[in-house]
């Protein structure tokens, strides 16, 4: 089952970079690249926190896993950015420092969105059947 969570996030993530880099074309050629990638990362992480609650973990999206998600790409950021310098310092290059890179934050990314959104889920399940059996008391 795990695999195949996993390989739902990898062809989700998938879909979220081709529709988030068509977009980023799309609107470059009207606005500057800063301001069109500053719009399509916001958009990619609305798109990945809705493939990622339907397709990926299946799960009913709720607004406090909608609020703590983006602290899962910004976990990624520094992560990445901290594994990307520390390699390049040791003189890895850096177009074989990305992937290796993405070895350890996509994994990462994977297990942190699992936990905000299963985790998330099933908090809110069990405090939703005690209020309905409230109700019938």
């Amino acid at each position: 089952m795990r695999s195949s969570r996993f390989a739902r996030f990898l062809t989700g993530g998938a879909l979220n970079t081709a529709v988030t880099y068509g977009l980023f074309v799309v609107l470059s050629r009207w606005l500057p690249p800063a301001v069109a990638y500053s719009a399509v990362f916001l958009l990619g992480i609305a798109l990945s926190y809705v493939v990622n609650s339907v397709f990926v973990f299946r799960v009913r999206a709720s607004a406090g896993s909608a609020v703590r998600f983006p602290a899962v790409y910004l976990a990624q950021y520094a992560t990445g950015l901290a594994l990307l310098t520390l390699l390049t310092r040791i003189g890895v290059d850096g177009r074989a420092a990305l992937p290796l890179t993405m070895c350890v934050t996509v994994p990462l990314t994977f297990a942190m969105t699992r936990h905000v959104l299963v985790k998330a889920a099933s908090r809110e399940q069990p405090a939703k059947e005690d209020a309905g059996s409230l109700s019938r008391v």
